[in-house]
């Protein structure tokens, strides 16, 4: 199986993100997007379920992530783009996708994504306000 080259978050395709995944992504991608995203190392951690010091120690080693960490990893690259795409900037993005919406029950969209069926569901409330739906 090919390795695909490092790229940029939208650029890879799903069929791309399920190789890295298989692969391992490297905690360089997340380290990556993490700077780009304006994520704190804590907050990179705590989005892939993984403890602190752990984190670090892999971010150390340049290690990769198991395919449940990769899984989660890529979950959260993959929405955080999405609502960028609406939202344009990092810092609207990430205003968003920390207020409390009523549509996820008071939830903010990062923590209701904790999950896949969750992070569907905040895909799915961004596809309706790019319509113009009320959510």
């Amino acid at each position: 199986m090919p390795k695909p080259n490092p790229q940029k978050y939208p650029d890879r395709t799903d069929a791309d993100w399920a190789d890295l995944v298989e692969e391992g992504v490297p905690i360089a991608d997340v380290v990556a997007f993490g700077r780009e995203a304006g994520f704190t190392t804590e907050e990179l951690a705590d989005l892939v379920h993984i403890p602190p010091r752990t984190y670090a120690r892999r971010v150390k080693a340049n290690a990769r992530l198991d395919i449940p960490e990769g899984e989660r990893a890529v979950r959260i690259m993959r929405l955080y783009d999405l609502a960028k795409a609406f939202f344009h900037t990092h810092e609207s993005t990430r205003a968003w996708l920390n207020s409390r919406l009523p549509a996820l029950g008071g939830r903010t969209p990062i923590d209701f994504a904790r999950t896949e069926p969750g992070a569907r569901e905040v895909e799915s409330i961004i596809g309706r306000i790019e319509h113009g739906v009320y959510s």
